[in-house]
């Protein structure tokens, strides 16, 4: 038997609002509402079933305003219902904190004993109705308890109309301005409930008259009984969850702390390992907020993109004779497909100066428009087999692009087009901030320096994701042109305003044997960006030494390290890392294709290294998840987290995933205020998803 409890007010009109939602069968209220489809489906699709018993909560005042009312309309409306008055007789109003404890008393009281008679799943809860205390009450009462649902009747403006009259005779004008809300189905009774000893219980005591139900008792035992209970389950909850929180290695969003232990639980024994439920997984993967603080700009698009970027060029051509040469050989080596014709003609280009190179290559690949996967086969070949695309080395990998980067991104159109790219990506991931790289002084054929970081910011600044920029200067490039770069980030970051803010930090990137040899001069070199507390990260530990990564951080001051591969070999370095909470950035894709790692997904790959990621986290690393270069490594910030489970041993839990997650929001190179606003964002998204 279906059950409704209801708070009365001093109007009786709301009962039948809401046995009109339930029993539109029997009594069609809404018949002709705007919205009646809508109901009718919320109804049926939540399974909402026909009420046969109301139990109305009634001060002694809202008791003599509406029974006689109540009971005609019932009688009225040929409605076969049980109802029930539940009269706090002391009570003429509720108009002091000790009345509003007496009502929740026998609030609680019944839909605890609704709970108790294993009635819960029958049970239904009106939200509106008397005094916003009783209202509270109530709802505090299903999440003690449980029941099948709440529901709100939400109404614009005052609605009165004729209670004995048939529905079908009520104004359409009236009813319409009724709306009702299903708030909240299938609660679960809460922990508490079962710790609440049956024998030991102390209910009020009504004398029942008829369908009256009188209580005259203003004790409230079974709420001390209920409050007592919470006290004690608070404190447990608190050294639970000071427990939990202290006791793992690496910390997690705060928030996640407040779910229930069996929630949390369910998130540390949920794994994704990217062999089964892949599209499931993915697909949640997708949804989660998240951080890149690890990108290159100049790695960032794929096929599509490279074109349309071509395009976007192609404003600066001067149809010269070498133009129209290479444009028909192109084209007639694409009829023909004739792979072999066309990587030999981007060989010939590849050797060009970059003062023509940069067109010459948008000419190349305007020509791909609708071939795109003719175009992957000239820039993978063979490498567009995941189990082929593993350990090829450094060079290897940096001349997959050699299609973008400097080769192309010289112009604004360019500049403009990629940074559509770029925002399109944000949405499709979820992504909230990310932190983009590039060496801006690389894309000057036709532009200043600081004109590429201004088209950048102007085309960023207002995305639904933060963007902010760090400027990469190049250690295996010439002292000269490292320094224009570091002048060019002290200059933007010393400028007030917008681009000031945009710039957060600078990456010294390139060969990392040239910093090994040259540590104290590379020292000297990046002293004014020091000096100024710039933010500075290093590529560092992906294909030399843990020595480096020493050198990185303690002679260079990194605040963050690029990748990072061989911490690992030095426990004293990782100890020291984790008390400069020196966070590490792995990018698993390109780790995996330049140095070789294995993947428990590919089965050619079982003889090679263990993957660091889970080594980093258990020592309590702050270790995030980067894209790097999604464009050459055909990933997205989603995909590594995917492909990061792969390269770990029975793959990671929901909970280490979400760990890493927040890793890249705390390490991210803003202030602490700004990092806070971004961690509650991103907590408020996860919550709607776990």
């Amino acid at each position: 038997m279906s059950q409704l409890i209801i708070s009365m007010g001093k109007t009786s009109y709301l009962i039948a609002e809401v046995v009109g939602f339930f029993n539109y069968e029997q009594y069609p209220l809404y018949y002709n509402h705007k919205s009646f489809e809508t109901l009718k489906e919320t109804r049926e699709k939540n399974q909402l079933e026909p009420i046969n018993t109301i139990s109305m909560i009634c001060t002694n005042d809202s008791f003599t305003s509406n029974k006689q009312a109540v009971e005609d309309w019932l009688k009225a409306q040929h409605l076969n219902i049980d109802l029930q008055f539940h009269i706090l007789n002391q009570l003429k109003d509720i108009s002091s904190a000790e009345d509003a404890r007496i009502m929740r008393n026998l609030i609680y009281s019944l839909v605890y004993n609704c709970y108790k008679q294993g009635n819960s799943n029958k049970l239904y809860l009106c939200l509106s109705g008397g005094r916003k205390t009783m209202s509270s009450d109530i709802q505090q009462a299903a999440y003690l308890f449980g029941c099948k649902a709440m529901i709100h009747i939400l109404a614009e403006g005052d609605v009165s109309f004729n209670l004995s009259a048939a529905p079908e005779d009520i104004e359409p004008a009236v009813i319409n301005k009724i709306n009702p809300v299903l708030y909240q189905k299938d609660i679960p009774a809460s922990k508490l409930a079962e710790l609440i000893e049956e024998e030991k219980v102390y209910f009020p005591e009504p004398k029942i008259k008829g369908n009256e139900y009188i209580y005259s008792d203003s004790e409230t035992k079974f709420l001390n009984q209920v409050e007592e209970l919470q006290t004690k389950q608070d404190n447990l909850t608190i050294n639970y969850y000071t427990k939990l929180r202290y006791s793992e290695p690496s910390s997690n969003f705060q928030i996640l702390h407040l779910l229930n232990p069996k929630k949390i639980q369910e998130l540390k024994n949920n794994y994704i390992n990217g062999i089964d439920n892949i599209k499931q997984d993915l697909n949640w993967l997708y949804k989660l907020p998240k951080t890149d603080l690890h990108c290159h700009l100049g790695g960032f698009a794929d096929t599509e993109g490279l074109i349309k970027i071509a395009i976007a060029n192609l404003k600066y051509s001067g149809n010269t004779l070498e133009e129209k040469k290479l444009e028909r050989s192109t084209i007639n080596a694409i009829q023909k497909n004739d792979l072999n014709k066309l990587k030999a003609i981007w060989k010939t280009i590849s050797t060009r100066e970059n003062k023509v190179r940069w067109l010459l290559v948008s000419l190349y690949l305007r020509c791909f428009e609708g071939k795109e996967k003719l175009l992957e086969q000239v820039i993978w070949n063979n490498l567009l087999q995941e189990d082929n695309f593993v350990d090829i080395g450094l060079e290897n990998y940096e001349e997959i692009g050699d299609f973008q980067g400097s080769s192309l991104l010289q112009t604004e159109e360019a500049l403009r087009e990629i940074c559509k790219q770029l925002k399109d990506d944000a949405k499709k991931n979820n992504l909230l901030y990310k932190e983009l790289r590039c060496s801006p002084c690389n894309y000057t054929n036709n532009l200043k320096a600081n004109e590429v970081v201004e088209i950048l910011y102007d085309e960023l600044k207002d995305a639904e994701c933060i963007f902010r920029l760090i400027i990469i200067g190049s250690r295996h490039k010439s002292p000269k042109i490292l320094k224009e770069h570091i002048n060019l980030c002290k200059e933007l970051k010393e400028q007030s305003g917008k681009i000031s803010d945009f710039i957060c930090g600078f990456d010294l990137a390139g060969t990392e044997e040239q910093e090994m040899q040259e540590t104290l001069s590379l020292r000297e070199t990046i002293l004014p960006l020091l000096e100024n507390c710039l933010r500075i990260t290093i590529h560092s530990g992906e294909t030399t030494s843990v020595q480096n990564m020493w050198n990185a951080v303690y002679n260079l001051n990194a605040d963050r390290i690029g990748h990072g591969l061989y911490l690992q070999d030095d426990e004293n370095l990782m100890e020291k890392l984790k008390d400069k909470r020196t966070a590490i950035e792995l990018c698993p894709s390109s780790n995996f294709q330049i140095k070789g790692y294995r993947d428990y997904s590919i089965n050619s790959t079982s003889k090679m290294s263990i993957y660091p990621l889970k080594q980093y986290l258990q020592k309590g690393i702050k270790v995030c998840i980067c894209s790097d270069d999604p464009g050459i490594s055909r990933t997205d910030i989603s995909k590594e987290y995917w492909k990061a489970a792969k390269m770990t041993e029975g793959g990671l839990s929901k909970w280490e995933i979400l760990t890493l997650i927040r890793n890249g929001f705390v390490s991210s190179f803003q202030s602490k205020e700004q990092k806070q606003e971004l961690i509650k964002k991103a907590e408020q998204k996860i919550m709607q998803l776990v």
